[in-house]
């Protein structure tokens, strides 16, 4: 009923919808919330018989928008707690305690904090006392996040102790970022006007970078998945336009998008490294050897050649994956996944937790303990590479190494190198420092979506695409300026091609003198088998820069793909005018010759490619195909022998020489071929299809049908 609730309010017929609306709410025990429909009923009551007095009333239209507005809120106020009522996990337990037991108010966990606030600790009495006082702090601020998570929509009066409690002196750091977490989880789950609107205070108001890059973050997942709500406020339209004139919003927003697209490779990497790199180094253990990175030159003969295949390309992923840390992708994903079942990520509130060695279960295992800033764990924690929560899970599975590796860990190491600490020497610092905030934020809400042992009850946000600049409300923000340009080369470069050719269509709109935007957006049409709209971008591209040679050859590759092998082979020629040697490019052109039947102008071609070909298999198995498609039997046994002499023949090979011997009326050869053909098949391939897909090319030779298809019968019973 919610669905239908909602589509009388697209149509405007409030009346029906709010009846609706309070049918929905009578099975609720809740008087507030049939206090509030009714308020509104009777509101919109008087509203229609004013109006059918004919009563003037300058206010109408604002309240008419209140009242939708309302509707809408309510709707889904009471099918979120229909929900709640009969759903079951973390989310609903939570929910139902609170419905029992109130949480504290705001007010009333700022005064929790500034008693829990606690001085470094000197003596073990001290240490005993902070201990308790570092509890006392994380119950509280658990109860904040679930207590805001779970809350329906926010009152002016909860609005505002949120506000005062964001301000209070007793909020640190974490506290402010764990509080702005769980205002943007809620605006997921049950969209709240006051609650978008804090967004925007957190991120004036937070002077620290960890907390309004997630505040901004939160902005732009909440617009993202909640737009249709935000459209009914012209106040938050407006808050998000009036973010347009902001320089370093628009840069901090442009880089929190490439984070978030970026999380779309995680999948792929943590793939990679089940099935590839992990096998891998797991199967041969001469691969885990450090000593083989220092081996001499001379000793490399002496391995097993399997060895060094496998290190070529186990050093090729790594390379891989060091290119795409460099670019902030998730590449730790793999190595700590394993390392979320400990009781502390049991709590919602912890997986956004900002680092630190005071949270209760890790301060148990290190108070009184000392660390060198160079020793492994010193590195770890200390290091931009890794986020919060899998820092976290790093220092709680030390405990349960035996003693000495634990002293090993906190000792000072001569390879410092072993940890990363800069993913990017960006010139500008502060610039680098604000990217590792979100790079991290968005690492630890990849880990709640996808480790979290309740996940199963939210909506996965990275099972959506997450491209912001197809939401019209973000889009002003996102393509502004020079940023279309970086997003478009962004998808392009990951290869979104679809994606890509949307952007770099919008942008050869915006400016059309652009020669490499109708290059990039041929390429991207190109990649998604258009060829036709390739065809038309690269030919603008060729107006305004006449004969480049990467779009001559795209232009060939395209006309040939599409079917028209006469423009193929212009174009084709265009390019080997200035590169007459080219091996790919002369095949390219003889294979388009064949298609158009010019055989003898396509075999000039394919034995220029066999004279300058080290290993001309190829070009001959074209040369041996013409000379049999021109009725030149004898020349095409002469090209067919030569392959046929090869260790081992190929199939195919046996197959095309029987054809000329079919063609030639010499069945019992043809015979011949044709079953060491269906020898050389691999298992399960079908060769009577092979055979019968040749059908128009032996026709073409006066082959008949009928005698096609008795070969065929002959070598079936077989």
């Amino acid at each position: 009923m919610h669905k239908e609730i909602i589509q009388l309010l697209h149509e405007k017929r409030l009346k029906e919808a709010f009846s609706k609306i309070k049918e929905a709410a009578n099975t609720l025990n809740n008087w507030e919330l049939k206090s509030q429909i009714e308020t509104q009923q009777t509101t919109y009551h008087y509203m229609l018989q004013y109006t059918e007095m004919g009563t003037q009333d300058p206010q109408r239209e604002t309240i008419y928008n209140q009242l939708l507005c309302k509707g809408y809120e309510l709707a889904d106020k009471t099918y979120f707690l229909k929900d709640q009522e009969k759903a079951y996990g973390y989310f609903a337990d939570k929910f139902r305690k609170f419905a029992q037991t109130p949480p504290h108010t705001f007010k009333e966990i700022g005064f929790m904090l500034e008693a829990a606030k606690q001085p470094s600790p000197q003596t073990p009495e001290e240490e005993e006392q902070a201990l308790q006082n570092y509890t006392l702090h994380q119950n509280a601020i658990d109860e904040l996040f679930n207590k805001i998570w779970v809350s329906t929509q926010w009152g002016e009066e909860d609005f505002q102790e949120a506000r005062e409690l964001f301000l209070s002196s007793s909020m640190a750091t974490n506290d402010k970022a764990v509080m702005t977490s769980a205002v943007t989880l809620s605006l997921l789950q049950l969209f709240d006007q006051r609650k978008f609107l804090w967004l925007f205070f957190a991120y004036q108001q937070g002077s620290e970078s960890a907390v309004s890059q997630r505040a901004l973050a939160g902005i732009a997942l909440a617009t993202y998945f909640q737009s249709d709500r935000i459209r009914l406020y012209p106040e938050l339209v407006s808050a998000l336009k009036l973010m347009e004139d902001n320089p370093s919003l628009l840069k901090q927003l442009h880089d929190i998008q490439i984070i978030f697209l970026l999380s779309r490779e995680t999948e792929k990497i943590d793939k990679k490294m089940r099935e590839e790199i992990i096998p891998q180094m797991m199967r041969n253990p001469q691969l885990r050897n450090p000593e083989l990175k220092a081996i001499e030159i001379e000793d490399i003969e002496d391995l097993n050649p399997e060895w060094q295949k496998d290190m070529e390309q186990m050093n090729k992923q790594m390379r891989e994956l060091g290119e795409l840390q460099m670019e902030g992708a998730d590449t730790y994903m793999t190595a700590f996944s394993q390392l979320k079942t400990f009781s502390f990520f049991q709590e919602a509130a912890h997986w956004f937790y900002l680092f630190s060695l005071k949270v209760p279960d890790l301060y148990r295992i290190y108070k009184g303990k000392t660390f060198s800033e160079k020793s492994l764990l010193g590195l770890m924690i200390s290091s931009p590479a890794f986020c919060d929560s899998d820092k976290y899970s790093f220092c709680l599975a030390t405990q349960s190494l035996p003693h000495d590796q634990q002293t090993f860990m906190r000792s000072k190491l001569n390879g410092e190198d072993l940890i990363p600490n800069d993913l990017n020497l960006n010139e500008n610092l502060e610039e680098q420092k604000l990217n590792t905030v979100q790079r991290q934020y968005i690492h630890n809400l990849y880990r709640f979506y996808k480790l979290w042992r309740f996940r199963q009850e939210m909506h996965d946000i990275f099972k959506d695409k997450l491209d912001f600049w197809n939401n019209s409300l973000l889009r002003p923000l996102i393509l502004k300026g020079e940023y279309h340009g970086q997003i478009a080369g962004y998808l392009f470069s990951k290869g979104y091609m679809q994606e890509a050719a949307i952007l770099y269509e919008a942008l050869a709109e915006k400016d059309p003198a652009q020669a490499e935007i109708w290059q990039k957006l041929g390429f991207a049409y190109q990649k998604n088998k258009d060829y036709e709209k390739a065809i038309r971008a690269y030919l603008q591209a060729d107006a305004l820069k006449p004969n480049h040679l990467w779009t001559l050859k795209q232009l060939a590759q395209c006309y040939k793909q599409s079917g028209d092998y006469a423009m193929a082979v212009t174009f084709y020629r265009k390019v080997l005018e200035a590169d007459p040697d080219n091996l790919h490019l002369l095949m390219q052109t003889g294979q388009c010759l064949t298609a158009l039947k010019n055989y003898p102008e396509a075999i000039k071609l394919f034995y220029k490619v066999e004279f300058l070909e080290t290993h001309p298999e190829k070009a001959r198995r074209a040369i041996g195909w013409c000379y049999f498609m021109s009725g030149k039997y004898e020349d095409a046994l002469r090209i067919y022998e030569k392959l046929l002499a090869l260790e081992p023949p190929q199939a195919n090979d046996w197959l095309n020489s029987g054809h000329v011997y079919l063609a030639m009326g010499n069945i019992p050869q043809a015979l011949s071929h044709y079953r060491k053909a269906q020898a050389g098949c691999e298992p399960g391939e079908d060769f009577i299809a092979l055979f019968l897909a040749d059908k128009a090319a032996l026709e073409s030779q006066k082959v008949t049908e009928s005698q096609i298809y008795l070969i065929a019968d002959i070598l079936r019973k077989e």
